[in-house]
């Protein structure tokens, strides 16, 4: 039963991490798109730019996926541990976002500078699906590849934290 109510407190605390990573992600994925305004593209029902803005919302997932693995062994080592086991995954998630928003915005840019015969902000805002569908491979394909670097690099540093 101890067990069962640990899980779901691990649960309900990676909806709350995911909800919030979801969300900070949206708005640091901004920072990379230079002057295209994704909320007013969404509200005016560009299929082209929500497809890559959820591409990289799922890549940022893949990427951060490790950091809400908590040990369940940990929890029967009391409240103290249980709570820095929380606080490690949070930090880890921190970490993580900022180094997975950073390599994507990084891959689009070297992927913008390799393509320089197709201005994809201006597809995008065209609502060109061929480029948004392209940039969705591209974020994913980084999302699956850098995913274990990401988890090492977290790994290492919140070892070295605490």
């Amino acid at each position: 039963m101890v067990l069962l109510l640990l899980g779901l407190a691990q649960l309900v605390v990676a909806v709350i991490l995911s909800a919030v990573a979801a969300f900070l992600s949206f708005n640091f994925l901004q920072w990379f798109t230079r002057g295209l305004d994704e909320t007013e593209e969404l509200r005016r029902a560009n299929v082209a730019v929500g497809l890559v803005l959820g591409s990289a919302l799922i890549a940022v997932a893949i990427i951060l996926r490790p950091a809400l693995a908590v040990d369940p062994a940990a929890w029967d080592a009391g409240r103290e541990v249980y709570l820095r086991a929380l606080a490690t995954g949070a930090l880890q998630i921190a970490l993580g976002l900022v180094l997975a928003v950073l390599a994507l915005g990084l891959a689009l840019l070297i992927f913008s500078f390799l393509t320089r015969g197709i201005d994809e902000i201006e597809e995008l805002r065209k609502g060109n699906l061929a480029v948004a569908a392209l940039l969705s491979g591209v974020v994913l394909g980084v999302g699956l590849m850098i995913s274990p670097a990401v988890a090492r690099i977290t790994a290492a540093m919140i070892s070295f934290l605490l």
